[in-house]
């Protein structure tokens, strides 16, 4: 019997790695996005079986909750949505002012959007929707106060749908019929596009939503052209300061 949650997590560490090979000023990032992602990890509980229903290596999902396969997705899925709008459009983190503690911040989204993740569940919304609802309020609320992020967040989130797509067909073609064994039928989003559930692309999206904005957000940075792409009015001589740091992505 195939492990099919092991294969689609084996392929959601493919596009991390092929960011981390070719833009090495983006590794801290991910690094802190993978870090910060792995609380997720252990909320497969109110995925399976509700959401679906994939065979997980030693059976762990029904034993703890959650899988070896959960910790893998979320690291992947953390490092490349955090980091697409940057490496397609050539940009690189830069502090933009200064505070302490960053690492409160990161833990203070997370545990908001984990605390209205359960209050959707607790009023009805099935769980990949109040999951997706939850990373668009933390978002939004990130975007209220840095309206800078506004562009970069949109153009992450829409990357990271492509990303995400391109991710399932390949998974489909490798273990064909997943979808239609493995997903349960959806509540609101009926539709496939190319064969994937509209559900999965609706979480991807908002995936890279959320890890665009919150680590910015988080640890005070801006995006900026890489220095190879900076006006040439700028003075050669001026330094380009070391890259700040930052978290991640929302419940899977």
């Amino acid at each position: 019997m195939t492990y099919e949650f092991l294969v689609m997590a084996l392929l959601f560490l493919v596009p991390g790695a092929v960011f981390w090979l070719v833009r090495a000023d983006l590794r801290w990032l991910m690094r802190r996005t993978m870090l910060a992602s792995l609380p997720f990890a252990a909320t497969e509980w109110l995925f399976y079986p509700a959401y679906w229903t994939p065979r997980f290596l030693f059976d762990l999902a029904d034993r703890i909750g959650f899988g070896v396969e959960d910790v893998l997705f979320v690291v992947g899925l953390g490092a490349f949505s955090s980091c697409a709008y940057a490496v397609a459009f050539r940009q690189t983190v830069v502090p933009r002012g200064s505070g302490t503690r960053p690492w409160f911040r990161v833990l203070g989204a997370i545990a908001g959007m984990l605390a209205l993740t359960g209050l959707l569940l607790a009023v009805g919304v099935p769980i990949l929707y109040a999951a997706v609802a939850a990373m668009g309020v933390g978002t939004l609320g990130v975007l209220v106060a840095r309206p800078d992020l506004v562009l970069p967040s949109l153009l992450g989130a829409a990357l990271s749908c492509l990303i995400y797509l391109g991710l399932c067909l390949l998974f489909e073609g490798l273990v064909p019929g997943v979808f239609e064994r493995t997903w349960r039928p959806s509540l609101l989003l009926r539709g496939h596009f190319l064969g994937v559930p509209l559900d999965e692309l609706l979480y991807g999206t908002g995936a890279g939503l959320a890890a665009t904005a919150l680590p910015a957000w988080a640890f005070r940075l801006g995006f900026a052209p890489l220095p190879g792409r900076e006006p040439t009015t700028r003075s050669p001589r001026a330094p380009h300061g070391p890259p700040a740091t930052p978290p991640g992505p929302p419940p899977r």
